[in-house]
């Protein structure tokens, strides 16, 4: 894994376990955004993680429609 995801990595897991208790159930995804955004970074390089994780980050919203289960790994292979 590269440093510059690892940079990414360590933010994440520290608001998983501090700050992601207070906010149970506001995420509407299944992996919740954080664990998406988690796995991204641990998968594929930088410049894919980032672009996967914004995208779903900006769908998790009100106005966007459903959530639902949305895995990293999908059929189209994005």
């Amino acid at each position: 894994m590269k440093l510059i995801n690892q940079i990414f990595i360590i933010p994440i897991k520290l608001y998983k376990f501090f700050l992601s208790p207070f906010f149970y159930n506001s995420c509407k995804f299944e992996p919740s955004c954080s664990s998406y955004c988690l796995e991204c970074f641990e998968k594929y390089n930088f410049v894919k993680a980032i672009f996967k994780s914004t995208l779903r980050i900006l769908r998790c919203n009100p106005w966007f429609g459903h959530g639902g289960h949305d895995p990293v790994e999908k059929k189209d292979g994005v």
